[in-house]
């Protein structure tokens, strides 16, 4: 399944909610553009060819893991080899609303790391450079952390949506009822009519990314009354 950018919005805002949406689509887009069943092996001269649904992409991720490669999986190309660290397997890896939650998790982590005697945007790049590649230099030489610089603006305008999640027949046909956490968002935004719309929150000082395009929006809503 490909993913819109509104739909990755939608996605981050559930699922990974330690960090701005506008990064995780920012990052999404660069590592898998959006495409659900998106794998990556390291080490190979061609890449295997693009698996349309998850039965098909954990098979072929586990056959190239069995011959000792590591498989960069799903939305976020969350690595195989850091699964049960995020407390992923091969029956949630490949479902949305887990991997980039799992995304959101190493960002945040890498972030909280490297944070300490940096300004917010050196950490936050350092933070992508370690995501790409464990390390807070390579991302940087091998051109990834200016990649997703420059799809900092992917998100700028679009309206996220909500995510549901598909039928499943093993759901006995059943489509899955959404968390509580995404109820509860969206019954925010069906009473957005009802009254005054209260003042957003700014996003958190290290999102350079959501912070500067808050900051824009800001200054033209003051400009404008």
């Amino acid at each position: 399944m490909q993913f819109t950018t509104a739909a990755i919005l939608g996605l981050a805002a559930q699922c990974a909610s330690g960090v701005a949406p506008s990064t995780i689509a920012a990052v999404v887009h660069t590592e898998s553009k959006g495409y659900q069943f998106a794998l990556n092996v390291n080490g190979v001269a061609q890449q295997p060819d693009r698996p349309t649904n998850a039965a098909d992409a954990a098979r072929i991720a586990r056959s190239y893991i069995a011959k000792g490669y590591s498989v960069d999986l799903g939305l976020g190309q969350i690595n195989s080899n850091n699964m049960n660290a995020l407390g992923l397997t091969w029956a949630s890896v490949f479902d949305p609303c887990a991997n980039i939650g799992a995304a959101g998790q190493v960002l945040a982590g890498n972030y909280h790391r490297v944070r300490d005697g940096r300004m917010p945007q050196e950490a936050l790049r350092v933070a992508l450079s370690m995501y790409n590649s464990g390390s807070q230099i390579r991302g940087f030489r091998n051109g990834y952390v200016h990649r997703v610089l420059s799809n900092a603006g992917v998100a700028n305008g679009v309206t996220p949506v909500a995510y549901a999640a598909p039928i499943s027949a093993a759901e006995g046909g059943k489509e899955s009822q959404p968390p509580t956490t995404m109820l509860a968002e969206l019954a925010a935004e069906n009473m957005a009519n009802a009254g005054p719309t209260p003042a957003a929150s700014p996003p958190p000082a290290w999102d350079v990314f959501s912070r500067a395009a808050f900051e824009r929006a800001r200054h033209a809503e003051i400009g404008g009354s």
